[in-house]
């Protein structure tokens, strides 16, 4: 049978919304910043917030694409571990956007703590998310390396990134700078590698006979 190339283009699609919306708002809040500074930050990126927000909505269809065509690759224990956690990565992504879209939609007249609290409630999807992404990748790894179910680099890819990503979850102790919660670690390294992988996975299953 022949290759598709669908979840190449899949993952390419999720990288380039996830990138442009990111653009769009520029570098997340830190946490160790002020009430004002907060309602300050959302009156700045009030009209790039919605933005951000779509591209990462539409990213989630490019990215389902893409975790059906994973789930169909591995086998079956693997598969639905896989499938597990990308739900979960999906849910937790949606939730994340609540928290940044609706503080900025009245930037102008809400309560500056308010704001804060909300922002910090949110500053904690990037924490939390490596557990969902442990199981996909640690997953890929597993069928990859033990398996052959998809290519050895695939597995070795996998297994980098789920190594990394169980330790950003020290993010969660975090209150300032790199470590912090929405910090560096998570939407830059962590953020960074999400990507690779995506990418990797998008090659490695267009190689795959359909």
């Amino acid at each position: 049978m022949n290759a598709s190339k669908v979840p190449l283009l899949a993952a390419i699609a999720v990288i380039v919304l996830f990138f442009v919306g990111g653009a769009f708002v520029g570098a997340p809040l830190p946490v160790e910043k002020s009430p004002a500074d907060t309602v300050a930050w959302l009156q700045v990126h009030r009209d790039g917030i919605p933005v951000a927000v779509v591209c990462t909505t539409l990213a989630l269809v490019p990215f389902l694409i893409l975790t059906a065509w994973v789930r169909r690759a591995l086998p079956d224990v693997y598969g639905y571990a896989f499938l597990a956690a990308a739900g979960a990565f999906g849910a937790q992504t949606m939730v994340s956007l609540w928290f940044v879209s609706g503080p900025a939609l009245h930037a102008d007249t809400i309560e500056p703590k308010t704001a804060r609290a909300l922002m910090d409630v949110g500053a904690y999807y990037g924490p939390i998310l490596t557990s969902t992404d442990v199981v996909m990748a640690g997953a890929v790894a597993l069928a990859a390396l033990g398996a052959g179910a998809l290519p050895n680099w695939l597995g070795w890819v996998s297994a980098v990134f789920a190594a990394e990503q169980v330790a950003e979850m020290s993010t969660i102790y975090g209150t300032s700078g790199f470590a912090a919660p929405g910090g560096p670690w998570n939407f830059g390294v962590g953020a960074a590698l999400l990507m690779i992988w995506f990418l990797a996975l998008g090659v490695a299953l267009s190689r795959k006979p359909a």
